[in-house]
């Protein structure tokens, strides 16, 4: 069964077999990306796939969806118009009360399903605390810094080795598939990052080991990636894959039970 927290009473939270349950937390952020799209692309785009979520459907999972986070740590974008962001301490503090109070109702396992890059660290480090903190089993769902849309873009992708980075050709398409009426393509421009931080045997941006760095560090544009290969037909099939992708992981983190 899949729920909305918000559309349950004190009563029905309560009934809900926490042994089986487990609450899903999204984050996203709201910040510049680029010239062609909205800033709240990363938002628009997990919400999106919630409500497909839904569409489909799965009678073998127990999932409630807490209440959506809209504002993540975006600080990296600051030089730019639209950008909202927490800092490091207040993100930081809001995701342990959050999770404190899902705590406190009862459940034993928490999702952090997460749509931005730069919540990512974040997340990471605060899973291990608050399943110390408060015995919660945390698991950090990301797709910018795991293989999760690698099996999508086979076949999919035409751009390059930074092609799909941000306001890329994989947003570009999602975007075009959710809201295109929100998608101004005639300014889409393609932007690698400069030799510094792009090329080199170790530090690249992508890593194996990185450098502290800014958006405008990265690119004048706002964009890493090439979203001039984005269709909506992409943006279809990669939703469909990650659908499906979803339903695979949560069935893997249901039987988890460290």
């Amino acid at each position: 069964m899949l729920q909305y927290w918000e559309n349950l009473t004190r009563e029905e939270i309560a009934a809900l077999d926490k042994d089986q349950a487990m609450v899903l937390l999204p984050l996203a952020s709201t910040e510049q990306h680029g010239d062609h799209l909205p800033v709240g692309t990363d938002s628009i785009i997990l919400q999106t796939l919630i409500e497909r979520i839904f569409q489909r459907g799965d009678t073998r999972l127990n999932l409630v969806f807490a209440p959506f986070l809209p504002i993540g740590k975006s600080n990296e974008h600051m030089g730019y118009p639209g950008t909202l962001t927490f800092s490091t301490q207040t993100y930081y503090a809001l995701l342990r009360d959050i999770a404190s109070s899902v705590a406190r109702s009862g459940f034993k396992k928490l999702v952090l399903l997460n749509s931005h890059g730069g919540n990512t660290d974040m997340l990471n480090l605060i899973s291990r605390d608050l399943r110390i903190d408060f015995g919660l089993r945390v698991f950090v769902f990301d797709w910018w810094f795991t293989p999760f849309w690698q099996d999508g873009l086979a076949g999919v992708q035409e751009s390059g080795r930074y092609g799909v980075f941000h306001a890329c050709e994989l947003e570009t398409s999602l975007m075009l598939e959710a809201r295109e009426y929100t998608v101004r393509m005639d300014k889409a421009v393609d932007e690698d990052p400069p030799p510094a931080l792009g090329e080199g045997k170790y530090q690249t941006i992508l890593g194996p080991f990185t450098a502290g760095w800014r958006t405008e560090d990265v690119t004048s544009s706002g964009v890493i990636g090439a979203p001039t290969f984005a269709t909506r037909e992409k943006g279809k099939k990669l939703y469909d894959y990650a659908v499906e992708r979803f339903f695979d992981i949560m069935t893997e983190f249901a039987g988890k039970n460290y």
